[in-house]
């Protein structure tokens, strides 16, 4: 797992070798183990090595295979054992602790472009192809590395750090307003191909790009299946015992260390994470270091996840630390910060997560991460016949669990659920005007609000297309939080999710009910029979309630970086008086704020 860059002169002129080693060595504060540089003519390679697992400590990048074919990548792979046999079976020579980027560059030469039916797991990588003289370029299937690249006339730059590319000389700081109008609206870039510079993009997932002859093509390669049958089990345990299965496989294959940190809250999604993970780390090394990271609030609202993470812990044996969310809510922001984010996101020293990284990057390489379990467990919209399957077979399920939740009535209620009505949103009235006619940010709002209320894209597919999610795992990149450390997904697991697919939704995705079955025993049953809940409140309104508006707040809303885009006077107007003002409402003019502190500091 590393830090990777790469230019292609189309035109024939010689790499710099130089300027490639400066930007090779601007990733070493998140790839700090080795680095190097390889070119040839006019295609040049960097890489930044950061060793996360086993494998990795043979690792070396730019890696050759017969002269011919040279990769740079920031890989982690699943399925390993069996992408070897299928790799010895074609007669390649390797070990079976080969690093991963050993693995892609000798899948590429025995089946060319289509190695990627063969991948999966984390990974953006670049392959020069001398005898096809090309450049081929890929994402993983749901993008948790990211790939950013940007052409200038026939050169072509490439990295999975956004300030790598940016050090070109050849890219301009100009901004993407349509990006910065996303950021204002709904608090991400809704666009999965762009970034907020404009002359940079990004590759989104499950795609490849291929660069020969000046001239870029991308395509999509991966999509989950539209159509999948149902599995019809005879005994129903058989679903919970596969699901398991694949679930150990999963974070098993995002481990491969006996160092690790996780987040953990009270619910199902990161406890069942934590605790599955210790248990295989233990089974399989005398020494071990895992430790647990739960964000708790004291004051603001009310709050018992430390509370039922706490029995987590004690439960499955392992280490836990607090942090305090009050302690930054609010906090004035440094003047000259270490660090500032690529684009624009939070004011890092107001969230706890920063401080979880620092803390877990202290000691490890390795974070696992509980999000995704939400979606992979919310029903996909069946069809009539599936749907007719469903009600037919539920009541079977049930009475054969025995379960002690009381799920037909709630399952009733779910059959009989009628499509959610679209809620009215707001429209700031803040925007500039001319920004606001310019950008047709009502239209835009209101496109991307129809577009996820007709098709939410909160289930299993989402996971693979809405940007929520590749922002996120962007956002959890070292090249953005500027840590050494990498973030673990293990519920974006191509088998778990496909395994899914296949499951009637009923009773197994009701209330998560499958994941609770399988996590029997691991688990304390105050939090294996918890319902769901969210946060009890609004924090930062109720901070701001409480407090009002600080001078560092005012000082950021009427800077001049703002101007083009927001009428801040109009802005503060509304933030004093709190009080009119939803929570929603407040949290989408809190994004002013953060944007404007990214901008001051560009």
């Amino acid at each position: 797992m590393s830090g990777i860059v790469g230019i292609v002169n189309g035109d024939g002129q010689p790499i710099d070798t130089n300027l490639l080693q400066q930007m090779t060595d601007l990733m070493r504060p998140q790839a700090p183990d080795a680095r190097d540089i390889w070119s040839e003519g006019y295609v040049g390679f960097g890489h930044a090595l950061l060793r996360t697992t086993w494998e990795s400590e043979n690792e070396q990048q730019p890696l050759g295979l017969n002269g011919k074919i040279w990769i740079t990548g920031d890989i982690r792979l699943d399925r390993r054992q069996e992408l070897i046999e299928r790799l010895r079976a074609s007669g390649c020579n390797l070990e079976n602790n080969a690093p991963d980027v050993d693995l892609v560059l000798h899948a590429y030469q025995v089946w060319g472009d289509a190695c990627l039916e063969r991948l999966s797991g984390d990974f953006a990588f670049a392959i020069w192809d001398s005898h096809e003289q090309r450049l081929f370029c890929a994402r993983d299937q749901f993008g948790i590395v990211p790939f950013y690249y940007a052409q200038m006339g026939q050169t072509l730059v490439f990295s999975n750090h956004l300030n790598t590319v940016r050090f070109h000389p050849g890219v301009s700081d100009r901004l993407n307003e349509s990006a910065i109008a996303d950021f204002l609206l709904f608090g991400n870039n809704m666009d999965r191909a762009t970034t907020t510079f404009a002359d940079i993009q990004k590759l989104p997932p499950a795609h490849t790009l291929i660069y020969s002859e000046g001239r870029i093509n991308i395509q999509r390669y991966w999509q989950l299946p539209e159509d999948v049958e149902y599995l019809n089990y005879q005994h129903p345990e058989e679903y919970v015992e596969q699901f398991r299965e694949l679930f150990e496989h999963s974070v098993a294959d995002r481990l491969r260390t006996h160092i690790a940190g996780s987040n953990l809250s009270g619910g199902m999604d990161s406890t069942s994470i934590a605790a599955t993970a210790y248990r295989l780390m233990k089974a399989n090394h005398s020494s071990v270091d895992f430790r647990a990271y739960t964000i708790i609030y004291k004051q603001l609202i009310p709050d018992d996840e430390g509370d039922y993470a706490a029995q987590v812990a004690e439960m499955a044996g392992f280490p836990i630390e607090y942090l305090v969310a009050e302690d930054y809510i609010g906090q004035a922001p440094p003047e000259h910060p270490d660090y500032i984010y690529p684009e624009p996101l939070l004011i890092p020293t107001q969230v706890a997560e920063v401080d979880l990284t620092r803390r877990v990057a202290a000691y490890s390489r390795v974070r696992l991460a509980g999000f995704g379990g939400d979606p992979a467990f919310e029903p996909v919209p069946s069809s009539q016949d599936k749907l007719r399957q469903d009600r037919n077979n539920i009541l079977g399920y049930i009475d054969s669990l025995r379960a002690r939740v009381r799920l037909r009535t709630r399952l009733h209620q779910w059959l009989k659920r009628e499509p959610q009505e679209q809620q009215t949103i707001d429209f700031p009235d803040w925007f500039n005007p001319d920004f606001a006619e310019r950008m047709q940010l009502k239209a835009r709002q209101e496109e991307i609000y129809e577009t996820y209320r007709v098709s939410p894209q909160r289930d299993r597919y989402g996971m693979a297309t809405a940007p929520l999610w590749s922002n996120i795992f962007s956002w959890s990149d070292p090249g953005f939080t500027g840590f050494p450390l990498k973030a673990r997904f293990p519920f974006f697991d191509l088998r778990l999710v496909s395994y899914l697919l296949s499951v009637p939704p009923t009773p197994w995705f009701e209330n998560k009910f499958l994941l609770r079955e399988a996590m029997k025993g691991l688990l304390p049953e105050s939090v294996r029979q918890r319902p769901k809940t969210t946060l009890q409140g609004f924090p930062h309104y109720t901070f701001m309630q409480q407090h009002g508006l600080q001078p560092w707040m005012v000082e950021l809303m009427t800077a001049p970086e703002l101007t083009n885009y927001v009428n801040s006077e109009l802005l503060l107007q509304k933030l004093q008086s709190i009080g009119q003002l939803t929570p929603a409402s407040y949290n989408q003019a809190g994004l002013v704020l953060h944007l404007a502190y990214w901008l001051r500091h560009q």
